[in-house]
């Protein structure tokens, strides 16, 4: 073949891909060369051989960015319904990335994609499977009940852990013996996506299982189920969430202690007081803080023995219990915890005393209009304002010319409140 006859080859294939990017170019509506152009942009696949032509030519270009799918799918749902058509079609589209991020932007764009997105849990792809599972359960359409469903078989764990978080999503009763089924399921965090959805579905139905489920071999199932049981506010599930308080992970062990605080029931007093000496400081907060929301007073001692602990967290947190618990034997140690190391501490002692209303902390407060910190000596003032004690009115006028504002602001309020009172 001559030099010459290449390059006339060569030539007319040009002017053929040239023709062809053109016809492409027309044929497609507006939208569609948005929706296109976007999702160019998280394309995982190489440009094929055309595309890489069309570049040369300068009929198109490489669009790929850095930008996230999510940016992407907001973009797409921007386009409005009328690119609906667009992202069905794209749904077959051979980079397994671009369907997922059309899949969810067909989720934010309402009941008009629907029926695609019912079509797309059946798709050959799992992270489209993902994406579709995800999108029905943000449309919140009562017809994706069944699907999801179905899809908790699916044979990819996370299509099923994502059919179980769009069931929770829904909130449709219809969920709850499937779900309760996936308990049992052989993926852990399927289990987890299972245990949380019955909690969000609130169906009395699901106690039991979850009571079984805070003996699952995994962590982060006994966690959910012990989160679900106190979204749940069944009273069954109190003596189980006091035994998982010794369980072995301290995750668990916050979550059941949580629950317990939701459901209020005073048979978690002493468990949650024998877990202010958890070995979780998490636990040991979470657990003073439940104490004081629950107003039984045979916390109060065990809380003034906390603000001693050596983790300022714990000492901060049995100083606000203390506070909500309004017990006067508290009045002494949160006065003694005004000069805790620590200006967290010496924070919530204040606010404790302004709470407590007691006179014994006036001569403490005045003097920590002086600490150091000023969200301390803002606190101290306010609770100064609180307990409307004529002995603060000159130490506060002084704390006019902090150089905090807030501490200014809540001088000044103070000395209105001492005024008012004092007219009274």
């Amino acid at each position: 073949m001559t030099r010459r006859r290449k390059t006339l080859l060569v030539v007319l294939a040009i002017v053929v891909l040239a023709a062809g990017g053109f016809a492409w170019y027309w044929q497609a509506t507006a939208v569609d060369r948005q929706v296109n152009a976007l999702l160019d942009e998280v394309r995982e696949e190489e440009p094929g051989l055309v595309d890489r032509w069309r570049s040369k030519l300068g009929l198109g270009k490489d669009r790929r960015t850095d930008r996230y799918g999510s940016e992407v799918s907001d973009d797409l749902a921007a386009l409005g319904p009328s690119a609906v058509p667009a992202l069905i079609r794209v749904l077959r589209d051979g980079d397994t990335r671009v369907r997922s991020v059309a899949a969810g932007a067909l989720a934010k764009l309402g009941g008009p994609a629907f029926e695609p997105l019912v079509a797309a849990m059946k798709d050959d792809s799992h992270f489209v499977r993902e994406e579709a599972a995800w999108a029905l359960g943000k449309l919140g359409d009562a017809r994706g009940v069944e699907p999801l469903i179905a899809a908790l078989k699916d044979e990819d764990e996370d299509v099923r852990g994502w059919a179980a978080w769009a069931l929770g999503k829904l909130g449709d009763a219809r969920g709850a013996e499937p779900l309760i089924a996936a308990l049992k399921d052989e993926d852990e965090e399927m289990r987890s996506r299972a245990a949380e959805a019955l909690g969000k579905l609130r169906d009395a139905r699901g106690v039991e299982p979850l009571i079984a489920a805070l003996k699952d071999e995994n962590e982060f199932v006994r966690r959910r189920a012990a989160e679900a049981l106190g979204k749940l506010g069944d009273a069954r599930g109190v003596e189980p969430l006091i035994a998982a308080l010794k369980d072995e992970h301290g995750s668990v062990r916050y979550f059941a202690a949580e629950a317990l605080g939701k459901l209020g029931d005073r048979r978690a007093v002493e468990p949650l007081i024998a877990a202010l000496k958890d070995e979780s400081v998490a636990v040991q907060c979470l657990a003073a803080l439940l104490l004081g929301g629950l107003g039984d007073a045979r916390a109060v001692e065990p809380l003034i023995a906390a603000l001693n602990d050596e983790a300022w967290l714990v000492r901060r947190s049995a100083a606000e219990a203390l506070g909500e618990l309004g017990d006067a034997r508290a009045v002494e140690p949160l006065i003694a915890a005004l000069k805790d190391e620590s200006k967290n501490v010496r924070f919530e002692a204040a606010a404790a005393l302004g709470e407590l209303g007691d006179a014994r902390g006036v001569e403490i407060l005045i003097a920590a209009l002086k600490d150091q910190f000023p969200w301390v000596r803002k606190e101290a003032a306010e609770a100064l304002g609180e307990l409307g004690d004529a002995r603060a009115a000159e130490p506060l006028k002084e704390l006019l010319g902090d150089e905090d504002a807030g501490v200014r602001t809540a001088a000044a309020e103070a000395l209105k409140r001492l005024r008012g009172q004092s007219e009274e």
